[in-house]
């Protein structure tokens, strides 16, 4: 499989290194040589420097031959022009990253198959789904759904009262939820992965990973006491930007009380000009005086969106100091991840990088893999793989097939139903498997199928 990825910026870069570790041949373009340095002193790519609109660079890039073409600069009109080449030239499946609306509205004047694009991402709406997603769940830093909710991976922190501490994970089955859910990682203090064993124990501030049917992650979530399904009432955005103003959109009908809050008066402006029941305020979302004229003292969720990092940060921070319940920020950086893991007044965190490439990766894996996505507390990923008649893992049980190690199945879908991963379960041809992977084992995984 030959794809090129033009932009080597965040998402690109990521989408070079999944594709690189896994054998892929992979050409990455970008305009800056220095951004082009930095990629070859890590990622094993070939890197073309120019413009991802430069016919004749894509054509030394091999464009004819690209099964997958991504472009995902910072510049829409680059990102559409470049599949627009590509498509005149061959390559098979076009992805552009599109952030404005502008171009491909619902008056449909102009589609993105009129420029041979095939799939569009807009990482901002995508960051906006995310942030609205987990104001429901404020216990949990990782959310991921599978056949429309079905199955769920979430994840909790232990506290010093969850009933959970102590118990390994054999001893987790006496539970009447446990046999419908998996414990698939624990996260502990120091950034320390594990991928649990029956002999594995659950610790205080652990930060557990579990897959399972909504059901049962519903009644452990019960029976732990993390609250979960929350319909927030009040809640503050910081940033009158575009991520900003699609949560304050998918909000809106909910009856939750909005507020919005840029520094800019004209981003304050122009927003209350688009939204018709959110409160649009300008001020300094920096200034603890301020937070106390709007109301942050326990406000349901506290979003920070700016767009710059350290900004969302100290915002998020200083409104979980006076009394915000549930704080996200949204990071364009995802060095900055493993770091704000472990910040414990900092309650979740969305990198617009890292949703984007979720929603792409099953476009640039091999045809089983029906979906996937990257996980922001720790590097791995999840996977939902079909298996083929003759694949090596069908006809096995759970516990003959020799998965690789930093990898388990988490649940299989059958016949519309679904179930845990139990040590006796057979897998059959045409089954979904849910797999949870760390990134070296995914290319041993994938072998399997």
């Amino acid at each position: 499989m030959k794809a090129i990825v033009v932009g080597a910026g965040g998402v690109g870069l990521h989408l070079a290194k999944v594709l690189a570790s896994e054998g892929r041949d992979t050409v990455l373009i970008d305009q800056s040589e220095g951004a082009l340095q930095q990629v070859q002193e890590s990622v094993d790519v070939m890197t073309l420097q120019g413009s991802g609109t430069s016919a004749i660079l894509l054509k030394e890039a091999g464009i004819s031959n690209a099964d997958l073409f991504i472009a995902v600069t910072d510049s829409d009109e680059v990102n559409i022009i470049a599949c627009a080449i590509a498509n005149q030239n061959g390559a098979k499946t076009k992805i552009a990253r599109v952030s404005s609306t502008e171009y491909f509205n619902d008056e449909e004047i102009l589609k993105p198959s009129d420029f041979g694009i095939d799939i569009l991402i807009n990482p901002e709406k995508l960051s906006a789904n995310e942030f609205v997603r987990l104001l429901s769940f404020p216990e949990t830093r990782e959310f991921v759904e599978f056949e429309n909710g079905k199955i769920q991976l979430v994840t909790f922190n232990v506290d010093s009262n969850n009933p959970l501490i102590g118990k390994s994970m054999r001893n987790l089955g006496n539970y009447s939820w446990a046999p419908k859910l998996r414990f698939t990682a624990i996260k502990r203090s120091g950034g320390q992965t594990v991928i649990p064993t029956g002999h594995d124990s659950i610790q205080e501030t652990d930060e557990v990973f579990v897959i399972g049917s909504r059901e049962a992650i519903d009644d452990m979530f019960d029976f732990c006491n993390v609250p979960h399904e929350i319909e927030p009432n009040h809640v503050i955005i910081v940033g009158a930007n575009r991520v900003g103003i699609y949560i304050a959109q998918a909000l809106e009908g909910s009856g939750t009380d909005i507020k919005l809050v840029d520094r800019s008066r004209d981003k304050a402006e122009a927003a209350s000009m688009i939204l018709r029941k959110t409160t649009v305020l300008c001020g300094d979302y920096l200034d603890p005086l301020f937070f106390n004229e709007i109301g942050v003292k326990g406000v349901d969720g506290f979003i920070s969106v700016t767009g710059h990092d350290e900004d969302d940060i100290m915002a998020c921070v200083t409104a979980k100091q006076n009394g915000a319940k549930h704080v996200s920020a949204l990071i364009q950086q995802p060095r900055y991840l493993p770091i704000l893991a472990d910040i414990p007044l900092l309650d979740a965190v969305v990198s617009r990088h890292l949703v984007a490439v979720s929603e792409i990766l099953h476009l640039v894996r091999r045809g089983h893999i029906v979906s996937a996505a990257s996980l922001h507390e720790i590097e791995a990923e999840v996977l939902e793989m079909i298996v083929d008649p003759g694949a090596k893992i069908a006809g096995k049980t759970v516990n003959s097939i020799r998965f690789p190690d930093h990898a388990l199945i988490g649940a299989v879908v059958r016949d519309g139903g679904h179930m845990v991963a139990t040590g006796d379960l057979t897998i059959l041809p045409e089954d979904r498997v849910i797999v949870f992977s760390l990134p070296n084992a995914i290319p041993k995984v994938e072998e399997l199928f």
